[in-house]
Parts: C-alpha cells; structure tokens; sequence
C-alpha cells in the first residue's frame, strides 16, 4: 500500500477506486434499485435487474482499473 501512495499512477488507481465506492452508494440511496410507479422491477436485457447490473458495473470496473495499473502502472516489475 505504501508504494502505491508514494507513486503517482498509485494515487490515481486509489482514487478512482473510493470514486467508484461512492459513486456505488450514490447509486443505492439514490434510488437506483427500485421499481418503477407500478411495481416492477426494472430490467435491463430481459433478465438483469437493476441491482445486478450496478453490482456487474461496480465488479466490471475495479477489474479494468486493476488490469490497467498492475500491468501498466506497476512500479517494481
């Protein structure tokens, strides 16, 4: 954890990671895993329903920027 506060593209990685956590709880009182007026759930491609796609989004993203710091960033290869 240390060396990745101490490099610049560490910080960048941490960031957008507490960004994401954020934006996930911003996602969740914000109302985006409710039904709509008449009681449905919302569904997205015909099966996924709102809270999976944001869990997939959430999971989707950390995975990019992971792949893209640790392969790229990384400082002691």
């Amino acid at each position: 954890m240390r060396e990745m506060v101490r490099h610049t593209a560490g910080r960048i990685y941490l960031i957008a990671l507490v960004l994401s956590i954020i934006g996930f709880i911003v996602f969740l009182v914000a109302g985006g895993t409710d039904a709509d007026e008449a009681g449905e759930p919302i569904i997205v491609f015909g099966w996924m329903t709102m809270p999976l796609v944001g869990g997939v989004l959430f999971v989707v993203f950390w995975l990019v920027s992971y792949i893209i710091y640790f392969f790229f960033f990384w400082p002691y290869r």
